[in-house]
Protein backbone atom coordinates (compact mmCIF):
# COMPACT_ATOMS: atom_id res chain seq x y z
CA UNK A 1 0.00 0.00 0.00
CA UNK A 2 2.82 2.38 0.92
CA UNK A 3 4.25 1.69 -2.41
CA UNK A 4 1.27 3.05 -4.56
CA UNK A 5 1.00 5.64 -2.48
CA UNK A 6 4.29 7.06 -3.18
CA UNK A 7 3.80 6.49 -6.60
CA UNK A 8 0.87 8.09 -6.76
CA UNK A 9 2.26 11.09 -4.71
CA UNK A 10 5.39 11.36 -7.54
CA UNK A 11 3.18 11.10 -10.18
CA UNK A 12 1.23 14.06 -8.48
CA UNK A 13 4.44 16.02 -8.37
CA UNK A 14 5.48 15.19 -11.89
CA UNK A 15 2.17 16.85 -13.00
CA UNK A 16 2.37 19.69 -11.50
CA UNK A 17 5.72 20.15 -12.26
CA UNK A 18 4.85 19.66 -16.17
CA UNK A 19 1.83 22.47 -15.52
CA UNK A 20 3.96 24.49 -13.58
CA UNK A 21 6.76 24.54 -16.41
CA UNK A 22 3.73 24.83 -19.29
CA UNK A 23 2.90 27.99 -17.75
CA UNK A 24 5.73 30.05 -16.23
CA UNK A 25 8.86 28.92 -19.24
CA UNK A 26 10.74 30.06 -20.47
CA UNK A 27 10.58 33.16 -18.70
CA UNK A 28 11.68 31.36 -15.58
CA UNK A 29 13.84 28.09 -16.21
CA UNK A 30 15.99 28.30 -12.84
CA UNK A 31 13.86 27.29 -10.21
CA UNK A 32 12.67 24.21 -12.34
CA UNK A 33 16.68 23.10 -12.54
CA UNK A 34 16.42 22.35 -8.06
CA UNK A 35 14.52 19.25 -8.40
CA UNK A 36 16.59 17.79 -11.42
CA UNK A 37 20.10 18.80 -9.56
CA UNK A 38 18.53 16.87 -6.42
CA UNK A 39 17.96 14.00 -8.39
CA UNK A 40 20.75 14.01 -9.94
CA UNK A 41 22.36 13.80 -6.62
CA UNK A 42 20.85 11.52 -5.37
CA UNK A 43 22.01 9.69 -7.88
CA UNK A 44 25.65 10.31 -6.83
CA UNK A 45 24.99 9.38 -3.50
CA UNK A 46 23.67 6.00 -4.29
CA UNK A 47 26.51 4.93 -6.57
CA UNK A 48 27.84 1.65 -5.09
CA UNK A 49 31.46 1.67 -3.07
CA UNK A 50 34.38 0.64 -4.48
CA UNK A 51 37.72 1.88 -5.64
CA UNK A 52 36.74 3.37 -9.34
CA UNK A 53 36.28 7.05 -8.26
CA UNK A 54 37.68 8.76 -11.11
CA UNK A 55 40.02 10.51 -9.14
CA UNK A 56 42.43 10.74 -12.22
CA UNK A 57 39.76 13.58 -13.60
CA UNK A 58 40.14 15.68 -10.76
CA UNK A 59 43.69 17.12 -11.51
CA UNK A 60 43.01 18.37 -15.39
CA UNK A 61 39.50 19.75 -14.76
CA UNK A 62 40.97 21.51 -12.02
CA UNK A 63 44.02 22.87 -13.72
CA UNK A 64 41.12 23.71 -16.42
CA UNK A 65 39.23 25.61 -13.99
CA UNK A 66 42.55 27.28 -12.82
CA UNK A 67 43.48 28.43 -16.42
CA UNK A 68 39.99 29.57 -17.31
CA UNK A 69 40.02 31.70 -14.09
CA UNK A 70 42.70 33.99 -15.53
CA UNK A 71 42.99 33.92 -18.73
CA UNK A 72 39.22 33.87 -19.92
CA UNK A 73 37.36 36.76 -19.72
CA UNK A 74 34.16 35.90 -17.64
CA UNK A 75 31.94 38.09 -20.10
CA UNK A 76 32.33 36.13 -23.12
CA UNK A 77 29.60 33.53 -22.69
CA UNK A 78 27.30 31.60 -24.72
CA UNK A 79 23.85 33.09 -23.74
CA UNK A 80 20.73 31.07 -24.87
CA UNK A 81 17.12 32.48 -24.07
CA UNK A 82 16.40 33.17 -20.35
CA UNK A 83 19.47 30.40 -19.33
CA UNK A 84 21.77 31.25 -17.51
CA UNK A 85 24.85 32.19 -18.96
CA UNK A 86 27.69 29.42 -20.40
CA UNK A 87 30.86 30.54 -18.70
CA UNK A 88 34.17 28.94 -19.23
CA UNK A 89 34.18 28.73 -15.45
CA UNK A 90 30.70 27.04 -15.46
CA UNK A 91 31.49 24.73 -17.63
CA UNK A 92 34.66 23.68 -15.97
CA UNK A 93 33.71 24.24 -12.32
CA UNK A 94 30.63 22.22 -12.64
CA UNK A 95 32.13 18.68 -14.11
CA UNK A 96 34.78 19.66 -11.17
CA UNK A 97 32.49 19.66 -8.22
CA UNK A 98 30.52 16.73 -9.79
CA UNK A 99 33.42 14.67 -10.08
CA UNK A 100 34.53 15.67 -6.63
CA UNK A 101 30.93 14.43 -5.29
CA UNK A 102 31.10 11.11 -6.91
CA UNK A 103 34.80 10.42 -5.54
CA UNK A 104 33.36 11.54 -1.79
CA UNK A 105 30.59 9.05 -2.28
CA UNK A 106 32.13 6.29 -4.16
CA UNK A 107 35.79 6.03 -2.53
CA UNK A 108 36.54 5.20 1.27
CA UNK A 109 40.28 5.39 0.32
CA UNK A 110 39.51 9.32 -1.08
CA UNK A 111 37.17 9.97 2.07
CA UNK A 112 39.79 9.02 4.46
CA UNK A 113 42.36 10.61 3.08
CA UNK A 114 40.43 13.99 2.59
CA UNK A 115 39.38 13.30 6.17
CA UNK A 116 43.23 13.73 7.54
CA UNK A 117 43.69 16.19 5.31
CA UNK A 118 40.84 18.08 6.75
CA UNK A 119 42.21 17.44 10.02
CA UNK A 120 45.38 18.95 9.85
CA UNK A 121 44.15 22.36 11.16
CA UNK A 122 40.59 21.56 12.98
CA UNK A 123 39.78 25.33 13.61
CA UNK A 124 40.55 25.97 9.43
CA UNK A 125 37.86 22.89 8.87
CA UNK A 126 35.70 24.49 11.79
CA UNK A 127 35.67 27.63 10.03
CA UNK A 128 35.20 26.76 6.95
CA UNK A 129 31.78 24.14 7.65
CA UNK A 130 31.11 27.45 10.26
CA UNK A 131 31.24 29.60 6.78
CA UNK A 132 29.23 27.43 4.56
CA UNK A 133 26.44 27.02 7.30
CA UNK A 134 26.17 30.92 7.51
CA UNK A 135 25.93 31.12 3.86
CA UNK A 136 23.04 28.30 3.70
CA UNK A 137 21.35 30.57 6.74
CA UNK A 138 21.53 33.90 5.12
CA UNK A 139 19.28 32.69 2.27
CA UNK A 140 16.28 32.53 5.00
CA UNK A 141 17.13 36.21 5.16
CA UNK A 142 16.98 37.61 1.86
CA UNK A 143 14.36 39.84 0.56
CA UNK A 144 15.18 38.67 -2.92
CA UNK A 145 15.75 34.86 -3.10
CA UNK A 146 16.50 34.11 -6.49
CA UNK A 147 19.18 36.31 -6.47
CA UNK A 148 20.36 34.70 -3.65
CA UNK A 149 20.02 31.15 -4.25
CA UNK A 150 21.82 31.73 -7.51
CA UNK A 151 25.01 33.69 -5.89
CA UNK A 152 24.89 30.45 -3.12
CA UNK A 153 24.64 28.20 -5.80
CA UNK A 154 28.19 29.95 -7.61
CA UNK A 155 29.43 30.00 -4.06
CA UNK A 156 29.43 26.47 -3.25
CA UNK A 157 30.48 25.99 -7.03
CA UNK A 158 33.90 28.47 -7.01
CA UNK A 159 34.73 28.68 -3.44
CA UNK A 160 33.49 25.92 -1.07
CA UNK A 161 34.12 22.84 -3.93
CA UNK A 162 36.98 24.61 -4.81
CA UNK A 163 38.62 24.38 -1.73
CA UNK A 164 38.13 20.65 -0.88
CA UNK A 165 39.53 19.72 -4.27
CA UNK A 166 42.42 21.89 -3.48
CA UNK A 167 43.12 20.32 -0.26
CA UNK A 168 43.14 17.05 -1.80
CA UNK A 169 45.06 17.90 -5.11
CA UNK A 170 47.72 19.85 -3.37
CA UNK A 171 48.63 16.82 -0.84
CA UNK A 172 50.16 15.05 -3.74
CA UNK A 173 53.92 15.48 -4.38
CA UNK A 174 54.86 18.49 -6.41
CA UNK A 175 51.63 19.66 -7.24
CA UNK A 176 51.87 22.53 -5.18
CA UNK A 177 54.85 24.05 -7.04
CA UNK A 178 53.75 23.29 -10.28
CA UNK A 179 50.78 24.93 -9.70
CA UNK A 180 52.97 28.52 -8.64
CA UNK A 181 54.63 28.17 -11.44
CA UNK A 182 51.81 27.77 -13.73
CA UNK A 183 50.51 30.96 -12.12
CA UNK A 184 53.33 32.91 -12.07
CA UNK A 185 53.65 31.89 -16.00
CA UNK A 186 49.96 32.62 -16.80
CA UNK A 187 50.43 36.07 -14.83
CA UNK A 188 53.45 36.84 -16.99
CA UNK A 189 51.51 35.98 -20.50
CA UNK A 190 48.76 38.76 -18.98
CA UNK A 191 50.80 41.01 -17.95
CA UNK A 192 52.82 40.83 -22.33
CA UNK A 193 49.12 41.27 -22.89
CA UNK A 194 48.22 44.45 -20.77
CA UNK A 195 51.58 46.24 -21.64
CA UNK A 196 50.23 45.76 -25.43
CA UNK A 197 46.57 47.06 -24.59
CA UNK A 198 48.18 49.81 -22.94
CA UNK A 199 49.59 50.73 -25.95
CA UNK A 200 46.45 50.46 -28.41
CA UNK A 201 44.17 51.75 -25.46
CA UNK A 202 41.46 49.29 -25.99
CA UNK A 203 41.11 45.61 -25.39
CA UNK A 204 43.19 43.54 -28.24
CA UNK A 205 40.07 41.15 -28.37
CA UNK A 206 37.49 44.11 -28.53
CA UNK A 207 35.25 44.27 -31.85
CA UNK A 208 36.79 40.53 -33.06
CA UNK A 209 34.66 38.59 -30.72
CA UNK A 210 32.49 36.29 -32.64
CA UNK A 211 28.92 36.07 -32.84
CA UNK A 212 28.09 33.18 -30.78
CA UNK A 213 29.93 34.93 -27.36
CA UNK A 214 28.33 38.20 -27.68
CA UNK A 215 25.92 39.09 -25.10
CA UNK A 216 23.58 41.54 -25.68
CA UNK A 217 23.47 43.33 -21.86
CA UNK A 218 24.41 46.50 -21.14
CA UNK A 219 26.87 45.55 -18.85
CA UNK A 220 28.89 43.90 -21.31
CA UNK A 221 29.31 46.80 -23.32
CA UNK A 222 30.52 48.71 -20.52
CA UNK A 223 32.74 46.02 -19.65
CA UNK A 224 34.13 46.22 -23.34
CA UNK A 225 34.49 49.93 -23.18
CA UNK A 226 37.84 51.23 -22.49
CA UNK A 227 38.16 52.75 -18.92
CA UNK A 228 39.41 56.31 -18.80
CA UNK A 229 40.50 57.78 -15.23
CA UNK A 230 39.88 61.63 -13.72
CA UNK A 231 43.60 62.44 -14.98
CA UNK A 232 42.47 60.62 -18.64
CA UNK A 233 44.98 58.20 -18.26
CA UNK A 234 44.00 54.82 -19.87
CA UNK A 235 43.54 51.90 -17.14
CA UNK A 236 44.18 48.73 -18.31
CA UNK A 237 42.55 45.18 -17.20
CA UNK A 238 42.91 42.84 -19.93
CA UNK A 239 41.27 39.68 -18.68
CA UNK A 240 39.46 40.92 -15.65
CA UNK A 241 36.68 42.83 -15.08
CA UNK A 242 37.46 45.71 -13.86
CA UNK A 243 41.36 47.29 -13.59
CA UNK A 244 40.87 47.26 -9.49
CA UNK A 245 40.29 43.24 -10.39
CA UNK A 246 43.39 43.12 -12.86
CA UNK A 247 45.78 45.02 -9.88
CA UNK A 248 44.35 42.47 -6.77
CA UNK A 249 45.64 39.56 -9.29
CA UNK A 250 48.81 40.59 -9.67
CA UNK A 251 49.29 42.21 -5.84
CA UNK A 252 48.29 38.83 -4.39
CA UNK A 253 51.14 37.03 -7.27
CA UNK A 254 53.90 39.49 -5.58
CA UNK A 255 54.62 36.76 -2.87
CA UNK A 256 54.76 33.76 -4.62
CA UNK A 257 57.68 35.94 -7.17
CA UNK A 258 59.76 37.34 -4.13
CA UNK A 259 59.95 33.83 -3.12
CA UNK A 260 61.48 32.22 -6.19
CA UNK A 261 63.95 35.13 -6.55
CA UNK A 262 65.38 34.62 -3.11
CA UNK A 263 64.86 30.98 -2.64
CA UNK A 264 66.76 28.12 -3.53
CA UNK A 265 65.69 27.87 -6.97
CA UNK A 266 67.30 27.47 -10.59
CA UNK A 267 69.13 30.18 -12.31
CA UNK A 268 66.52 30.40 -14.84
CA UNK A 269 63.37 30.64 -12.65
CA UNK A 270 65.31 33.04 -10.75
CA UNK A 271 65.76 35.43 -13.97
CA UNK A 272 62.69 34.88 -15.25
CA UNK A 273 60.95 36.33 -12.23
CA UNK A 274 63.34 39.05 -11.57
CA UNK A 275 61.77 39.88 -15.01
CA UNK A 276 58.58 39.73 -13.82
CA UNK A 277 58.38 41.26 -10.83
CA UNK A 278 58.85 44.84 -12.86
CA UNK A 279 56.69 44.20 -15.57
CA UNK A 280 54.02 42.78 -13.07
CA UNK A 281 54.57 46.29 -11.20
CA UNK A 282 54.45 48.39 -14.77
CA UNK A 283 50.90 46.72 -15.14
CA UNK A 284 49.71 47.76 -12.09
CA UNK A 285 50.39 51.13 -12.62
CA UNK A 286 48.70 51.22 -16.03
CA UNK A 287 45.68 50.01 -14.21
CA UNK A 288 45.62 53.44 -11.86
CA UNK A 289 44.80 51.35 -9.08
CA UNK A 290 46.29 52.43 -5.50
CA UNK A 291 45.29 48.91 -4.17
CA UNK A 292 47.47 47.35 -6.51
CA UNK A 293 49.72 49.36 -5.17
CA UNK A 294 49.26 48.64 -1.84
CA UNK A 295 49.23 44.95 -1.93
CA UNK A 296 52.13 45.05 -4.10
CA UNK A 297 54.04 46.65 -1.58
CA UNK A 298 52.65 44.86 1.79
CA UNK A 299 53.23 41.48 0.00
CA UNK A 300 57.00 42.48 -0.52
CA UNK A 301 57.39 43.92 3.70
CA UNK A 302 55.02 41.16 4.92
CA UNK A 303 57.37 38.47 2.67
CA UNK A 304 60.77 40.01 3.98
CA UNK A 305 59.47 39.41 7.72
CA UNK A 306 58.33 36.49 7.43
CA UNK A 307 61.41 35.39 5.35
CA UNK A 308 63.81 36.78 8.25
CA UNK A 309 62.04 34.56 10.98
CA UNK A 310 62.61 31.63 9.07
CA UNK A 311 66.07 32.59 8.07
CA UNK A 312 66.85 33.43 11.64
CA UNK A 313 65.33 29.77 13.18
CA UNK A 314 67.34 27.81 10.55
CA UNK A 315 70.69 29.44 10.47
CA UNK A 316 71.44 30.39 14.25
CA UNK A 317 74.72 32.26 12.98
CA UNK A 318 72.93 34.52 10.46
CA UNK A 319 73.40 38.11 11.44
CA UNK A 320 70.78 39.84 8.61
CA UNK A 321 68.12 37.81 9.58
CA UNK A 322 68.07 38.95 13.57
CA UNK A 323 69.03 42.51 12.35
CA UNK A 324 65.86 42.60 9.87
CA UNK A 325 63.57 41.15 12.57
CA UNK A 326 64.82 43.72 15.16
CA UNK A 327 65.01 46.65 13.11
CA UNK A 328 60.91 45.66 11.08
CA UNK A 329 59.24 48.35 13.49
CA UNK A 330 61.44 51.23 12.15
CA UNK A 331 62.18 50.02 8.73
CA UNK A 332 57.99 50.01 8.40
CA UNK A 333 57.49 52.87 10.30
CA UNK A 334 59.97 54.67 7.62
CA UNK A 335 58.50 53.39 4.40
CA UNK A 336 55.11 54.72 5.74
CA UNK A 337 56.43 58.34 6.69
CA UNK A 338 57.75 57.84 3.12
CA UNK A 339 54.71 57.42 1.88
CA UNK A 340 53.58 60.94 2.68
CA UNK A 341 57.17 62.81 2.53
CA UNK A 342 58.03 61.40 -1.27
CA UNK A 343 55.47 62.93 -3.96
CA UNK A 344 55.15 60.16 -6.22
CA UNK A 345 54.56 57.59 -3.30
CA UNK A 346 52.21 59.29 -1.56
CA UNK A 347 50.15 59.70 -5.31
CA UNK A 348 50.27 56.29 -5.47
CA UNK A 349 49.10 55.22 -1.80
CA UNK A 350 47.09 58.02 -1.12
CA UNK A 351 45.70 59.55 -4.06
CA UNK A 352 45.55 62.92 -5.92
CA UNK A 353 43.19 65.48 -5.24
CA UNK A 354 40.66 64.25 -8.11
CA UNK A 355 40.76 60.21 -6.96
CA UNK A 356 39.55 62.25 -3.09
CA UNK A 357 35.82 61.31 -4.36
CA UNK A 358 35.89 57.32 -4.66
CA UNK A 359 37.68 57.97 -0.98
CA UNK A 360 34.57 60.02 0.39
CA UNK A 361 32.52 57.20 -1.43
CA UNK A 362 33.74 54.48 0.72
CA UNK A 363 33.37 57.07 3.88
CA UNK A 364 30.02 57.46 2.77
CA UNK A 365 29.14 53.54 2.05
CA UNK A 366 30.27 52.76 5.57
CA UNK A 367 28.47 56.01 7.14
CA UNK A 368 25.26 54.09 5.38
CA UNK A 369 25.96 50.92 6.18
CA UNK A 370 26.84 50.82 9.88
CA UNK A 371 22.99 51.81 10.89
CA UNK A 372 21.84 48.42 8.61
CA UNK A 373 24.29 46.34 10.12
CA UNK A 374 23.15 47.28 13.21
CA UNK A 375 19.44 47.02 12.57
CA UNK A 376 20.06 43.32 10.93
CA UNK A 377 23.13 41.89 12.94
CA UNK A 378 23.10 38.97 11.08
CA UNK A 379 22.91 40.14 8.02
CA UNK A 380 20.84 40.57 4.67
CA UNK A 381 21.16 37.11 3.16
CA UNK A 382 23.65 36.34 0.50
CA UNK A 383 24.40 38.52 -2.35
CA UNK A 384 22.35 41.12 -1.23
CA UNK A 385 24.51 43.21 0.05
CA UNK A 386 24.58 46.38 -2.83
CA UNK A 387 20.92 46.23 -2.70
CA UNK A 388 20.59 46.50 1.15
CA UNK A 389 22.54 49.15 1.04
CA UNK A 390 21.31 51.21 -1.50
CA UNK A 391 24.27 53.14 -2.30
CA UNK A 392 24.31 54.55 -5.86
CA UNK A 393 27.68 56.38 -7.62
CA UNK A 394 26.17 59.85 -9.38
CA UNK A 395 25.57 58.04 -12.90
CA UNK A 396 22.70 56.17 -10.78
CA UNK A 397 24.71 52.51 -10.74
CA UNK A 398 24.57 50.81 -7.38
CA UNK A 399 27.82 49.41 -6.04
CA UNK A 400 29.47 48.80 -2.89
CA UNK A 401 33.38 49.33 -3.07
CA UNK A 402 34.68 47.17 0.53
CA UNK A 403 34.45 43.23 1.05
CA UNK A 404 34.49 44.54 4.63
CA UNK A 405 30.96 46.40 4.43
CA UNK A 406 29.82 43.26 1.76
CA UNK A 407 30.37 40.52 4.69
CA UNK A 408 29.10 42.58 7.32
CA UNK A 409 25.80 43.51 5.32
CA UNK A 410 25.35 39.60 3.40
CA UNK A 411 26.14 37.45 6.50
CA UNK A 412 26.34 39.37 9.33
CA UNK A 413 28.94 40.57 12.42
CA UNK A 414 29.56 36.57 13.30
CA UNK A 415 29.95 36.24 9.27
CA UNK A 416 32.47 38.60 9.12
CA UNK A 417 34.43 37.29 12.06
CA UNK A 418 34.28 33.92 10.78
CA UNK A 419 35.28 34.36 7.10
CA UNK A 420 38.55 37.21 7.84
CA UNK A 421 39.11 34.42 10.94
CA UNK A 422 39.47 31.88 8.39
CA UNK A 423 42.22 34.05 6.32
CA UNK A 424 44.27 35.26 9.47
CA UNK A 425 43.92 32.04 11.05
CA UNK A 426 45.41 30.16 7.52
CA UNK A 427 47.81 32.73 7.53
CA UNK A 428 49.01 32.18 10.79
CA UNK A 429 48.82 28.45 10.03
CA UNK A 430 50.86 28.52 7.15
CA UNK A 431 53.93 30.79 8.15
CA UNK A 432 53.85 28.65 11.44
CA UNK A 433 53.98 25.65 9.20
CA UNK A 434 56.76 26.77 7.41
CA UNK A 435 58.74 28.30 10.23
CA UNK A 436 58.44 25.27 12.47
CA UNK A 437 58.16 21.98 10.17
CA UNK A 438 61.16 21.85 7.97
CA UNK A 439 62.41 19.06 5.58
CA UNK A 440 60.68 19.06 2.51
CA UNK A 441 61.25 21.98 0.08
CA UNK A 442 57.47 22.37 -0.91
CA UNK A 443 56.88 23.27 3.02
CA UNK A 444 58.69 26.65 2.09
CA UNK A 445 55.66 27.48 -0.75
CA UNK A 446 53.39 28.05 2.82
CA UNK A 447 55.55 31.29 2.97
CA UNK A 448 53.88 33.50 0.64
CA UNK A 449 50.91 31.72 0.93
CA UNK A 450 50.52 33.48 4.43
CA UNK A 451 51.65 36.35 2.97
CA UNK A 452 49.10 36.44 -0.10
CA UNK A 453 46.12 36.01 2.62
CA UNK A 454 47.15 39.04 4.72
CA UNK A 455 47.51 41.38 1.79
CA UNK A 456 44.13 40.05 0.62
CA UNK A 457 42.28 40.58 3.88
CA UNK A 458 43.84 44.47 3.66
CA UNK A 459 43.13 44.92 -0.48
CA UNK A 460 38.84 44.02 0.46
CA UNK A 461 39.12 46.79 3.01
CA UNK A 462 38.63 48.76 -0.21
CA UNK A 463 37.48 46.31 -2.78
CA UNK A 464 34.46 44.09 -3.01
CA UNK A 465 35.20 42.20 -6.35
CA UNK A 466 34.67 38.71 -5.89
CA UNK A 467 36.57 37.78 -8.85
CA UNK A 468 39.37 36.16 -7.40
CA UNK A 469 38.12 34.62 -4.27
CA UNK A 470 38.43 30.94 -5.92
CA UNK A 471 42.01 31.48 -6.45
CA UNK A 472 42.41 32.60 -2.38
CA UNK A 473 40.30 29.51 -1.43
CA UNK A 474 42.73 27.17 -3.68
CA UNK A 475 45.26 28.64 -1.39
CA UNK A 476 43.39 27.99 1.86
CA UNK A 477 42.92 24.46 0.77
CA UNK A 478 46.77 24.00 -0.24
CA UNK A 479 47.82 25.40 3.09
CA UNK A 480 46.08 22.51 4.87
CA UNK A 481 47.20 19.73 2.73
CA UNK A 482 50.77 21.12 2.74
CA UNK A 483 50.25 21.49 6.87
CA UNK A 484 49.27 18.02 6.16
CA UNK A 485 52.11 16.67 4.47
CA UNK A 486 54.80 18.61 6.37
CA UNK A 487 53.29 16.87 9.74
CA UNK A 488 53.59 13.72 7.69
CA UNK A 489 56.82 13.88 6.88
CA UNK A 490 58.12 14.92 10.56
CA UNK A 491 56.34 11.84 12.49
CA UNK A 492 58.01 10.04 9.50
CA UNK A 493 60.98 10.89 10.57
CA UNK A 494 60.77 10.69 13.64
CA UNK A 495 59.99 7.77 14.04
CA UNK A 496 63.20 6.08 11.96
CA UNK A 497 65.36 3.90 13.78
CA UNK A 498 68.78 5.53 14.34
CA UNK A 499 70.36 2.25 12.26
CA UNK A 500 67.95 2.93 9.62
CA UNK A 501 68.88 4.92 6.62
CA UNK A 502 66.31 7.91 6.15
CA UNK A 503 65.94 6.44 2.65
CA UNK A 504 64.59 3.60 3.82
CA UNK A 505 60.59 3.95 5.12
CA UNK A 506 59.29 5.77 2.53
CA UNK A 507 57.63 8.96 4.12
CA UNK A 508 53.91 8.64 4.81
CA UNK A 509 52.89 11.19 2.73
CA UNK A 510 54.31 9.85 -0.66
CA UNK A 511 52.06 6.78 -0.07
CA UNK A 512 48.81 8.90 -1.00
CA UNK A 513 47.41 7.63 -3.79
CA UNK A 514 47.69 9.69 -7.60
CA UNK A 515 44.94 8.00 -9.02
Amino acid sequence: MLRYSLIALLAIACLIYGLAFGTVAPSRMMPFAVPLALLFGLILWCLPAGEYAPTRVLEPVFLAFFAALLLWPNYLAVAIGNLPWMTVLRLTGIPLVTTLLACISISKTFRTTLSNILAADKVMTQLVVALVGLWTFSLLLSRNPGMSINHYILTQLNLTGIFFVSCYLFSRKGFAEFWVRAFLAILAFICVLGIWESRIQHLPWAGHIPSFLKIDDPLVQKLLTPKISRELIYRVKVTATTPLGLAELLGLSMPFAIHFLLGSYRLFMRGAVALYIPAAFLVILHTDSRLGVVSAFASGLFYVLVWAVLMWRQQKNNLIAPAIVLSYPALFAAFMAATFAVPQLRYKFWGRGSQQASTQGRIDQWEQGIPKIISHPFGHGIGQASPSLGWSTPGGTITIDSYWLSVLLEIGILGFLVFYGLMLRAAFVAARTAITLRGQPETTLLLPMSVSLITFVIVKLVFSQESNHPLIFMILGAVLALTYRARQYTDAKAVIAPGVSAAGPRPAHELISRR
